[in-house]
């Protein structure tokens, strides 16, 4: 089985991600598509025997051409073959470890479907006192705080590649293309999303988001499938009056 991933600039957290998964015996091969970090991403990901890096540099923002090297990313995956996406910021459950292995055994997705869906479970994390940064533990994982947002959060992740699935919209992507889709009802094999390890790198993307929505409103523009909802910490961003001095 492939593994698939997007990077850019995750130097400090590539590793553990890696780590977790490359030595399991399902594991055939891990896809990197780097998309041009200045950081020692590539070379950190290229010290495990099972990764390959591409290197598609982004020619926007990154959550804005995110479906873009989504699509560049499945290119590397043969028609037929079966893949899982995960990202940097991500960990499998021991559960969700068991399915892959009897999905690389079987050479079966659960159901017959050729894209399925599995929960994923995202954390807030333990900082320091008055600081942006999160505590770690001994594996070199943030220290999880308490659950956030949407449980189960229904993600596409388990797919046999067609030559006709294509991936749209940034950055909530969809995929078209799909005979056959469907959720894994177990949610014990779940995805597990860690929240930023530097809080302020969550205040920029916030903010970013909430100024694609504020663009649309004041150009008249139809929202996108899935507006961004704005917390009440940024809620100013998502009025297209604050963004008029261009800040």
């Amino acid at each position: 089985m492939k593994i698939c991933m997007k990077l850019l600039n995750e130097e400090h957290t590539i590793g553990r991600c890696l780590k977790d998964f490359h030595d399991e015996n399902w594991v055939g091969k891990v896809i990197v598509i780097d998309g041009g970090s200045t950081d020692y991403t590539v070379q950190e990901a290229k010290a495990f025997s099972k990764v390959e890096v591409f290197v598609h540099p982004y020619f926007d923002w990154y959550h804005a051409a995110e479906v873009m090297q989504t699509n560049i990313m499945m290119s590397y995956v043969n028609h037929g073959e079966i893949c899982f996406l995960i990202d940097a910021d991500e960990r499998m459950s021991p559960k969700l470890k068991e399915v892959l292995n009897d999905v690389n055994t079987t050479g079966n997705i659960p159901g017959g479907h050729d894209c399925l869906h599995f929960a994923r479970r995202t954390f807030d994390l333990i900082r320091h006192e008055d600081s942006p940064f999160c505590v770690y533990e001994d594996d070199g994982w943030p220290m999880i705080s308490h659950q956030i947002g949407q449980f189960p959060d229904y993600q596409a992740r388990l797919i046999r590649r067609h030559y006709e699935m294509h991936w749209l919209r940034s950055p909530h992507r969809m995929l078209t293309g799909v005979k056959s889709v469907g959720n894994y009802q177990d949610t014990e094999a779940h995805i597990i999303h860690y929240e930023k390890d530097d809080m302020r790198k969550r205040h920029s993307l916030e903010r970013r988001w909430l100024r694609q929505d504020a663009t649309r409103k004041k150009l008249g523009l139809v929202q996108d499938v899935f507006e961004s909802g704005a917390k009440p910490e940024y809620a100013e961003a998502a009025d297209p009056d604050y963004w008029k001095d261009g800040k």
